[in-house]
């Protein structure tokens, strides 16, 4: 035979290392075939990605059975040859050195193509490799199997420890929305099937499209939006009351506008304000009726919207309100400024010595009877302050004058 014929302690040792190899192999493939990504490959319908990675991995586990069939043969017969002598004679050594080193495996016959053989030449083309040669293929092919059972089980534990809680959330979610009487979750819920039906069926391409961030960011959303519905469904009544009260204030501050407004009419001729009418409050107790009505028909998104408009409607027929009241107030304010400035030139005239000047007692006292009769001419009034307030001016720069 060919290449360099083993001594006897060189089979020995040989022997014994290809017989521990044979047994770690067969404990390595029992490992396989009980993995759990095995058992969820195997018995699942697969699809698209994974389908054809399993194919590979379950052919390639298959030709490893077989191929550690054909090595654990050899070594029983190599075991059985060693055994005929405690010491081998040259036969059996080279029978032995051709058993562990030589090429005693024959592959399966592998056709050739026709545009690649000559008109004599073989169809079929067989290859013979040695026992370290199938070692060190089965280790490859033991290496792929178990890299595709690996991610198949690590992607499909993922999806599914993320899955229960969205489903957990989902759940809860439709409660909550029950409970509120809006929600869409016909989208979400086909999606999320979707989603699940891919991991059952192609979790390799499941991990790779990753559709579940999209999913949860959606039912964050749908979470808050909720939520939020919840809040103002809980906190509605108070709203409600809150607008009671602010309609309450409308109706003080307009009734306080035409109150005043009487009074102006008593005390100033030709006010020119229009008279409050209390129209404004009028409105919002309707809005606010209509708001109540609508609480068993309108959901609670269009609910919290109209309280938000009613509640700005409010405040700004309050303010109207207020100041139309300070608008004709003012008119009062007006009246007793221009009092109390006459009051002040009066005492000014005193003190610069024009007390017992007829012509500035003259102007004070049309302007005094203008600002004290009901009702007051407030610009006559006005004019007449000024003519007063010049005519003292003017006693004043007369004397200053040489």
């Amino acid at each position: 035979m060919d290449g360099v014929v083993l001594s006897r302690d060189e089979i020995d040792r040989e022997l014994a290392r290809v017989e521990a190899d044979s047994e770690r192999i067969a404990e390595s493939l029992v490992e396989m075939d009980a993995h759990p990504g095995h058992r969820l490959l195997r018995d699942t319908a697969l699809t698209g990605l994974t389908a054809k990675r399993w194919a590979e991995a379950s052919a390639a586990m298959a030709t490893l059975w077989e191929q550690y069939a054909s090595y654990r043969d050899l070594v029983a017969r190599a075991r059985e040859v060693r055994a005929r002598r405690s010491r081998p004679g040259a036969e059996e050594i080279e029978e032995l050195t051709h058993i562990l080193n030589g090429p005693v495996v024959e592959l399966d016959s592998a056709a050739v193509p026709i545009e690649r053989r000559g008109l004599t030449g073989a169809a079929q083309v067989s290859e013979r490799i040695t026992m370290a040669e199938l070692l060190s293929r089965m280790r490859q092919a033991f290496d792929t199997v178990t890299a595709v059972l690996a991610a198949a089980e690590s992607a499909w534990s993922a999806a599914i420890g993320r899955l229960d809680p969205i489903d957990r959330r989902v759940h809860a979610v439709s409660v909550l929305a029950e409970s509120i009487g809006e929600g869409d979750f016909a989208s979400l819920r086909r999606d999320l099937e979707k989603a699940r039906e891919l991991v059952l069926t192609d979790v390799l391409t499941a991990r790779a499209t990753d559709v579940l961030p999209e999913i949860e960011r959606r039912l964050t959303e749908l979470e808050t939006r909720l939520a939020e519905l919840a809040r103002v469904r809980d906190e509605f009544s108070s709203r409600l009351a809150a607008l009671e009260s602010e309609l309450s204030e409308v109706e003080a501050a307009e009734a306080m506008a035409r109150q005043t407004y009487t009074a102006v009419l008593q005390k100033i001729a030709s006010p020119g304000l229009p008279e409050p009418t209390g129209q404004g409050s009028a409105a919002v107790r309707g809005r606010l009726r209509r708001l109540r009505a609508r609480m068993d028909t309108a959901g609670w998104a269009t609910l919290a919207r109209e309280a938000d408009e009613l509640d700005r409607f409010a405040a700004s027929t309050l303010e109207a309100a207020r100041t139309a009241q300070r608008a004709i107030s003012g008119l009062l304010d007006r009246r007793a400024e221009l009092r109390g400035r006459l009051e002040a030139y009066q005492v000014k005239a005193a003190r610069l010595g024009h007390a017992e000047d007829a012509d500035l007692s003259r102007l004070h006292d049309e302007a005094h009877e203008i600002l004290f009769t009901s009702p007051c001419d407030l610009p006559a009034a006005t004019r007449a302050l000024n003519r007063y307030r010049q005519a003292i001016q003017d006693r004043t720069r007369e004397e200053g004058t040489p």
